[in-house]
């Protein structure tokens, strides 16, 4: 008997039958599906519709957004101009590096270019010649006529020499810089009309670095110039020789201006991921062509404006 009863109950408690388990209860239903909302809400999944959104607002600004405490100096913003510039575009998009970053770029301009106006004035003084401006209304009137000419000119120091010599490297710093001052504006709205997200101050730094960087390829370029123009000085080679060699040394910041309009370029160029994604590649187009019309802009005020104000000045 006890044996059937062991039986029976050892049957009952592991038959393989079909047994239905039992329903659950509504509340328990409740709790596990409140557990599994818990343990996955359904708001905290990214939704492809908010990150279309996003495409409106700057897509690399991880990249650009750099460490507040890294402040360039003048020197390392020159060794950034000649060995990483890359880097400095980063630096100068950074809003809170800009107020700093701009005086310490204008001051590199204003070395480089008032370096190139002591050099000439020496090439001059070891030619002996003077240059003589023609004013612009006189050349326009007659353009057959030298808008520069080369008096001879006895070498001497006195007061008369260093104010020659200072209006020409002041009318060179400042011309070349106040020339950047009078076309800003356009490039400002340049920038709106192709559809990038910038402040003047932005524009401001930008064109300045393209400043900073002419001025830093017109130093590398100088010692070429100065052994050239110095070797034709001393063999005395003929006149419109001479001429020239003084020429080609006028034209030297508009020759190291290249460098700069292929930096303010590629920096313009990078500012392109600031526009919409749908319409990036059209304007990104646009925006080339606009800087490159600006450029072409400022190449033909720069040389008035240099002009003017020496021959104003000296006159």
């Amino acid at each position: 008997m006890k044996t059937t009863d062991y039986l029976s109950q050892f049957e009952s408690n592991h038959s393989i039958t079909s047994r239905r388990p039992a329903a659950a209860s509504p509340t328990e239903c409740g709790n596990e599906e409140r557990d599994i909302t818990t343990a996955t809400p359904v708001a905290d999944v990214p939704v492809i519709s908010d990150l279309d959104d996003t495409c409106d607002v700057e897509p690399s600004n991880a990249e650009v957004v750099i460490d507040s405490a890294e402040r360039p100096s003048l020197l390392e913003l020159f060794e950034l101009i000649l060995k990483a510039p890359g880097r400095l575009h980063r630096l100068i998009r950074d809003p809170s590096l800009q107020p700093e970053i701009i005086p310490r770029l204008l001051a590199i301009a204003l070395i480089g270019f008032t370096l190139f106006g002591v050099s000439l004035t020496f090439i001059f003084q070891s030619a002996g010649v003077w240059p003589s401006l023609t004013s612009i209304s006189v050349w326009l009137d007659d353009p057959r006529s030298a808008i520069v000419l080369f008096d001879a000119a006895e070498p001497a120091v006195g007061g008369q020499f260093f104010s020659s010599a200072l209006i020409l490297i002041v009318a060179h710093a400042v011309g070349l810089i106040a020339a950047t001052g009078v076309v800003l504006p356009s490039l400002y709205f340049y920038g709106l009309l192709s559809g990038l997200r910038m402040s003047m101050l932005s524009v401001t730094v930008h064109a300045l670095k393209g400043q900073a960087t002419t001025a830093v390829a017109l130093v590398g370029i100088l010692p070429l110039y100065l052994a050239l123009a110095l070797g034709i000085v001393v063999f005395g080679v003929q006149a419109p020789l001479l001429s020239l060699s003084l020429l080609l040394g006028m034209s030297l910041p508009y020759i190291a201006g290249l460098w700069g309009v292929r930096s303010l370029y590629v920096g313009f160029q990078g500012l392109c991921d600031t526009m919409p994604i749908e319409r990036r590649a059209r304007r990104a187009c646009f925006l080339r062509r606009l800087v490159l019309s600006w450029s072409a802009c400022y190449t033909a005020i720069t040389p008035v404006m240099v002009h003017t104000l020496w021959s104003t000045w000296s006159s």
